[in-house]
């Protein structure tokens, strides 16, 4: 294994010679069979050595807990050539826990005993979940912003069945330092519904849900933010490049400029929902899950099909956007964001907005300024309720100014 990465005599000695070499081989072979690229298979066959040299410092059994990696891993970051100490930091961390861990040697982390409401929580996400809380992502929100309230009462010693309303507003208060109104808001109609559910089961006091009150929050209050339709198109052809990365980025930024879709919407997306006979493409609505058909738009079907055919790693996942380099997983949500905001232009680039939801609100205001009713639109991008598509109407400056002008009498 070793002859295929290092060519200088000396250098090919040090690491068959040095301890462990079979362990070391084998693990650097499996990561050649993940197709790890050599360039990155040489960092960590140098870590792996170093790794081996520090085990021999220490007792045969004795196992290595995370604070202990995480000095090996400065040390070694200290001597480093590496023109970012941090990236080597990090790298060695994570390839000295791989080698420890098929080595036994890595003691496991100490996991917190579950948490006291835990059963009672997951009872209460679960039956939210069959009654109102359709989507994923609200039951995964509404379990973090819980979670949140009940380590403040194991902070301070408070047990959920003697707490006072006065308690509550005491954590809200806390919160407000970091939290925006509408955070707020949305963390009160969750804890609401949990107080309510543990006062019906005998869980807490009476008259904790309803002494809960949220900030207000006035309708269209702020405005949807995101790029404008030319900043769209100097993203895309931003993206014009033969590279794959280039190749599926483009293909991303289309999809979500033409159809509006969200970010689940679109890392969801799979081979099957695409009928390339049919010109339809189908998505499944991340708050619905309602699945929607929409015909297949000739510049994001040649986008997509260049993308799969020339870009795309082979893979057995059946997801369409995969990651670059291995592991060849589907994109994250924070993936897919760092990817659409790495190709606004600088000087372009707005406060907010600059995730595909940006994108998603560029696609709406575009097609009102077309002429498109709100409730074409609206059904475009899949909202149930017309208010939600009303709001586009306040950054409409050519509906606006249309108004006026007809309001007005034409004067200027």
């Amino acid at each position: 294994m070793f002859e295929t990465l290092f060519s200088y005599p000396r250098v090919l000695r040090r690491h068959r010679e040095g301890p462990l070499a079979e362990e070391r081989a084998a693990y650097l072979t499996e990561l050649t069979a993940r197709c790890v690229a050599p360039a990155t298979l040489i960092k960590k066959a140098r870590c792996c050595l170093r790794v081996a040299v520090e085990l021999e410092r220490w007792p045969a059994d004795h196992c290595f807990d995370v604070a202990e990696v995480r000095e090996m891993a400065s040390r070694y970051a200290a001597q480093s050539r590496a023109a970012s100490s941090r990236n080597a930091r990090e790298h060695f961390r994570a390839t000295a826990v791989e080698l420890l861990r098929r080595l036994g040697r890595l003691r496991p982390e100490r996991t917190d005993l579950p948490h006291r409401y835990e059963a009672m929580l997951c009872e209460f996400i679960e039956l939210q979940h069959e009654r109102s809380w359709l989507s994923d992502a609200t039951c995964h929100s509404a379990r973090w912003q819980i979670t949140k309230f009940l380590d403040y009462l194991e902070q301070r010693g408070w047990v959920l069945e003697t707490i006072h309303p006065a308690d509550i507003d005491a954590f809200y208060q806390h919160m407000s330092l970091r939290w925006s109104r509408r955070s707020l808001s949305r963390s009160v109609s969750f804890l609401r519904a949990w107080l309510g559910y543990c006062e019906r089961q005998g869980y807490a006091r009476s008259g904790l849900a309803k002494a809960l009150l949220a900030p207000r929050i006035y309708r269209h209050e702020t405005l949807p933010l995101g790029p404008t339709w030319p900043t769209v198109g100097r993203m895309l052809a931003a993206t014009g490049g033969d590279d794959p990365t280039s190749i599926r980025d483009h293909a991303i930024i289309v999809l979500l400029s033409v159809y509006g879709v969200r970010s689940g919407e679109v890392r969801r997306l799979r081979l099957d929902d695409i009928d390339w006979r049919q010109d339809r493409i189908r998505f499944v609505r991340s708050k619905s899950g309602r699945r929607d058909d929409a015909p297949l738009v000739a510049q994001v079907g040649n986008a997509i099909a260049r993308y799969l055919r020339e870009a795309r790693p082979r893979s057995t996942s059946r997801v369409v956007f995969l990651r670059v380099r291995v592991p060849f997983t589907p994109l994250s949500p924070s993936g897919l964001y760092s990817t659409v905001k790495s190709h606004f232009p600088a000087h372009e680039r707005p406060a907010k907005g600059r995730g595909p939801h940006g994108l998603r609100h560029a696609c709406a205001r575009h097609l009102l300024e077309s002429g498109l009713s709100f409730k074409e639109v609206g059904d475009h991008l899949g909202h149930r309720d017309p208010d939600t598509t009303r709001i586009y109407a306040k950054v409409n400056l050519t509906m606006l100014r249309r108004v006026a002008f007809d309001d007005l009498g034409g004067l200027q």
